[in-house]
Parts: C-alpha cells; sequence; structure tokens
C-alpha cells in the first residue's frame, strides 16, 4: 500500500538553516550551476524556506529571498537590466523588494508549490511587493504557464549558470486581479488559505 507523505513547510533556523543550504549546493552542484567548493556569496543575506519530510525530517525542497540593496542583488549584479525598469525598481522601499532564488527539491517530493505559496504568503504579511529574479528560460516559460504572464523580464537574457537565463520581476499587487480572473483556483491557494509562516528548527 502506497503511503501519501506529510510535510511542513516553513522558515528554516538554526541547523534546519544548514541543512537547506546543504541542498541547495548539493542540487546545484549536480546539475552544474554551483562548482565543487564555490562559496556562494549571497547565503549570509538569506532567508531560507524548507519543506520537510514529517516522516523523516529529511529537508526535501527549499527556496530563499536575498534582501541586499537593489543594485547588489544577483540579477542586477550579473544582467543588464533596462534602464526603465531600473528608475521604476529603484523608486521603491527596500523593504519592499526581496530576490527569490535557490529554488530546488529532492525527486519524488513534489512540494514546490507549496514552497512558493510558503514564501508567497510570508511576502504578503511582510509587505514584500515585488520579487526579483532570474529564471532558467525552459523555468520561465513553465511559471508563465502556470500564473498567467505575470513575471515581467527587465533585462537582456544571457547564459547564466550555464543556461540561457531570464531577469525579470513580479509585481505582487499588480499580479493579484490577473489571478483572480485569470488563474481563480491558483488564487485561492495562493491568498485564501492563509497561515502564519512559523520556523522549523529541527529538535
Amino acid at each position: 500500500m502506497e503511503t501519501s507523505k506529510t510535510y511542513h513547510f516553513g522558515i528554516a533556523a538554526n541547523h534546519i538553516r544548514e541543512n537547506a543550504i546543504a541542498l541547495h549546493r548539493k542540487r546545484y552542484s549536480e546539475v552544474g550551476f554551483l562548482k565543487k567548493d564555490e562559496q556562494d556569496p549571497y547565503e549570509k543575506d538569506s532567508l531560507y524556506f524548507v519543506a520537510q519530510d514529517n516522516t523523516s525530517n529529511e529537508i526535501v525542497g527549499v527556496t530563499r529571498l536575498i534582501f541586499k540593496e537593489l543594485t547588489d542583488l544577483p540579477t542586477f549584479e550579473h544582467f543588464s537590466i533596462y534602464d526603465i525598469d531600473l528608475i521604476r525598481l529603484q523608486k521603491l522601499d527596500k523593504h519592499r523588494f526581496a530576490e527569490v532564488s535557490a529554488f530546488t527539491k529532492m525527486p519524488q517530493h513534489e512540494v514546490g508549490m507549496e514552497i512558493i505559496q510558503t514564501v508567497f504568503q510570508y511576502s504578503l504579511q511582510q509587505g514584500i511587493t515585488h520579487w526579483i529574479c532570474c529564471i532558467d528560460e525552459r523555468v520561465y516559460k513553465y511559471l508563465n504557464r502556470v500564473f498567467g504572464s505575470v513575471f515581467k523580464v527587465i533585462g537582456e537574457p544571457k547564459v547564466y549558470l550555464g543556461s540561457v537565463t531570464i531577469p525579470c520581476v513580479l509585481d505582487i499587487p499588480s499580479s493579484t486581479p490577473i489571478f483572480k480572473q485569470t488563474r481563480p483556483k491558483l488564487y485561492d491557494f495562493l491568498f485564501k488559505d492563509k497561515k502564519q509562516i512559523m520556523e522549523v528548527s529541527g529538535q
């Protein structure tokens, strides 16, 4: 008989944060995004979110929000951003934006959408209005199929970490009516099942 897996989602703290970083490094190394022993300069400025298997207590999914000055975020450091978008984003209060990155999961664990939901609801609770991101071209197309055309391209795509990558932004307030009108089930999933995002800190 197949056992249905259950998971806990939340902010990684203490040794769980170390496990989240280790999973990010492991999975990104496996696909060639990170070289062995390569240092990630954004770890110290990141808040990690995890999916934890309730049976094994293993961390099976991760993503993060990077909090830095706008032009110090990875997307702005590694991509040529269109002037009009740079000017517009520079008008934002520094507490209104963060970069979403390090999104990955272990095979056989379908936790991707719940991790996104967790980060989304945390962003709503904290008043974060804009997600900055640089996304593999294939993932960008997939996200637009799922979410609608809400991830706006803000710069020139280029090969980054081994694949064609697109710099983009998600404007959460502007996207909300699009979700509600064109993706009602997604809207319900992201907005109506609200929960307080708690820490996952282990024992």
